[in-house]
């Protein structure tokens, strides 16, 4: 009587041993590759609504779209989107994109939030930098700077090339405006770190870049602790402890990217 050929237990178990090796060699390129998709994705949005931006001073005798959404929804087109309430439903927080200057210019609802932002984030995540049309007057004296630096007509912006217009925030921010500090070392609205460590901006001159944040304990542990917040309040973020900031170049290059110089 013959006997079956099969395999032995041995060559079974080197077997599953190579598919094993095979999937931990695989499996974090996939995951690289599936977050530089979403990265790719981002840079997409942000390239939307910045060519939306840039239209919009195209139509409106130079005049760029303000930084601060209205939260009076009975005055629509006062901001580039309207304020952002969480405790809204999805429908609600669309309608509030809608209300918005730039809406017009851009109407695809997907392009105002990051692929990678939790669902308590809300469905608008981007904010636009502080200093575009800030129409509180008081607001700049409180950062430090002065009403002379807010930027009213994108035909007045010295190197637009290095100037920051829409970054990607962790937590939600209601009225939708990225605030840092001129005159002295501290953040206030904490950037995203989700994109591998990173975060995209997108700056007057109409490009998208990608930055690596360099210093770990001081910006991404603070957006780390942020995000931990944020997960505790459903979505808003606080100003935590920001001790030891001065020497931090992260810090430094939004500032100089968002007020065109440092402050202190």
């Amino acid at each position: 009587m013959m006997r079956r050929k099969g395999f032995t237990l041995i060559e079974l178990l080197v077997v599953i041993a190579v598919i094993a090796i095979l999937m931990a060699i695989l499996m974090p390129a996939l995951q690289r590759a599936r977050e530089q998709g979403k990265r790719v994705s981002c840079m997409s949005n942000l390239k939307q609504l910045q060519l939306a931006w840039t239209m919009y001073a195209d139509n409106n005798e130079d005049r760029v779209a303000q930084s601060r959404a209205i939260a009076n929804k009975a005055s629509p087109k006062q901001g580039w989107v309207g304020w952002q309430l969480l405790n809204e439903t999805k429908e609600e927080q669309i309608e509030d994109i809608k209300r918005g200057q730039l809406y017009e210019y851009n109407k695809n609802t997907k392009a105002y939030r990051c692929p990678v932002a939790p669902t308590y984030e809300g469905m608008r995540t981007y904010c636009n930098a502080c200093v575009w049309y800030n129409y509180g007057e008081q607001a700049p004296s409180a950062f430090g700077a002065d009403i002379s630096q807010i930027l009213k007509k994108l035909s007045t912006v010295r190197q637009p090339g290095t100037r920051l217009v829409f970054a990607d925030t962790v937590g939600s921010d209601q009225d939708a405006m990225y605030t840092v500090y001129y005159g002295a070392p501290v953040w206030r609205n904490i950037p995203n770190w989700r994109h591998n460590g990173g975060c995209n901006f997108s700056f007057a001159d109409g490009h998208v870049e990608f930055w690596k944040w360099t210093n770990k304990e001081k910006t991404i542990q603070l957006a780390r602790r942020s995000e931990e917040f944020a997960q505790q309040t459903g979505g808003i973020a606080s100003m935590l402890d920001q001790s030891n900031q001065g020497d931090n170049e992260d810090l430094q290059r939004i500032q100089k990217a968002t007020w065109g110089q440092l402050g202190y």
